[in-house]
């Protein structure tokens, strides 16, 4: 393989490693300083509102100021909201923080890194999808070992505070090693050096259109069980320590792991249209199950049955969407889907956070599974084949299967 995807893989490693660890610490760490619960979900919105922003500058001046150019940029704002985040404990700078942070609270990346990374994987390689299992496997992995090492430093220091201001110094450090590591990456630029101006274009494409609002409504219901808010759920549920989310999230990770490796296989024979939809459905089944159980145990089996399958989608759902666009459209695009997908993501910390005040825990699980089954039956409708060498795209929309 390119030398490219070998420094792509290794920043996607070390990036979710941090993510595994701050996508957990983030809400015990607000909570800690005493804020309430709605306080502690606005911080998880501004983390996805600058996700939209920086998705949105990149789309525009992708051309302008190149892709290599905004890893770094985007590298060197991490390091600046590690240093906010571990000298201040003031709310507005730590929003501040998260907001330019570009941090992932969920498994699945929608920030700017990985609206580059998968857009030029297709460029560096001929069989895009079983690398972008490879790719999305090292994400999960890192991210299951970064939740791991939090469990483990819990045992070690009691105090969460001081736990978060080690972490945030490491994190520091994280963004330097991505800076460099973006440095040495060459040949995932493209030709054209202006302003983007024609996102409203490129949205009205049916494809970028439909794609768009399809997973902004996948999304939404994403929004509502982040991994940091069901982090914030087992301890406002079963009053769980911080020592033992780590090792769930651990041990999620590493299920959700395994099923990234399985999907490109299973894609190779059915096709990555019906991967997407089936895994899906099958996973939010069990999704609406967790809060339903009585028991610890039984809550935590239900969370591994739908990790199993949740994710299962997301590698063949960017290989599909490698086989629809060109190497110039495709880092635009996963830009532009990203940015739907976040816009819709915004409301759900907040929502969350009223509905946990109200006591209702499990609304959100119920409201998430019942819109991501209704995202799988349109999603149904869309239909891919090959003519000519060419992919043909058309959308359906059935009123019953």
């Amino acid at each position: 393989m390119n030398k490219a995807i070998y420094l792509i893989f290794l920043a996607k490693s070390i990036r979710t490693f941090m993510f595994g660890v701050i996508s957990i610490l983030i809400p015990i760490y607000l909570a800690s300083l005493n804020y309430p619960v709605f306080y502690v979900t606005l911080g998880i919105f501004f983390v996805v509102l600058g996700n939209v922003i920086f998705n949105l500058l990149l789309a525009l001046y992708e051309s302008l100021i190149g892709r290599k150019n905004f890893l770094i940029m985007y590298s060197l704002l991490m390091m600046v909201a590690g240093i906010i985040l571990l000298l201040s404990s003031n709310l507005v700078l730590i929003s501040i923080a998260l907001f330019i942070g570009n941090i992932s609270v969920t498994g699945t990346e929608t920030g700017p890194f990985q609206s580059v990374e998968v857009g030029v994987i297709p460029k560096l390689v001929k069989n895009p999808g079983r690398v972008l299992g490879v790719y999305n496997l090292l994400g999960y992995s890192f991210s299951s070992l970064g939740a791991l090492s939090l469990s483990l430093l819990s045992h070690l220091i009691t105090n969460n505070v001081t736990i978060a201001k080690l972490i945030y110094a490491l994190y520091i450090i994280t963004s330097i090693l991505l800076a460099a590591i973006y440095k040495k990456i060459v040949n995932i630029e493209v030709s054209s050096n202006k302003v983007n101006a024609s996102l409203v274009n490129v949205f009205l494409n049916s494809d970028v259109r439909n794609l768009s609002i399809l997973f902004a409504v996948d999304a939404f219901g994403g929004s509502l069980i982040t991994q940091s808010l069901l982090a914030l759920w087992f301890y406002l549920r079963y009053h769980v320590s911080e020592a033992y989310l780590g090792i769930i999230f651990s041990v999620s990770s590493i299920i959700t792991a395994i099923s990234l490796i399985i999907a490109p296989l299973i894609a190779e024979r059915i096709g990555n249209l019906r991967t997407m939809v089936f895994t899906h459905m099958v996973s939010n089944v069990f999704l609406i199950l967790i809060p339903l159980m009585n028991s610890l145990q039984w809550s935590v089996a239900f969370l591994f049955l739908r990790q199993s399958f949740s994710q299962m989608d997301v590698p063949t759902r960017q290989a599909f969407m490698s086989q629809i666009f060109n190497d110039e459209e495709r880092v635009r695009v996963y830009a532009i889907t990203n940015i739907f997908r976040s816009i819709s993501s915004l409301p759900g910390p907040i929502l969350v956070g009223l509905v946990f005040t109200l006591k209702l825990l499990y609304l959100p699980f119920l409201i998430s599974g019942t819109l991501k089954l209704g995202y799988d039956s349109c999603v149904v409708g869309y239909d891919d084949y090959y003519l000519n060498g060419l992919i043909v795209f058309r959308f359906i929309m059935k009123a019953s299967p």
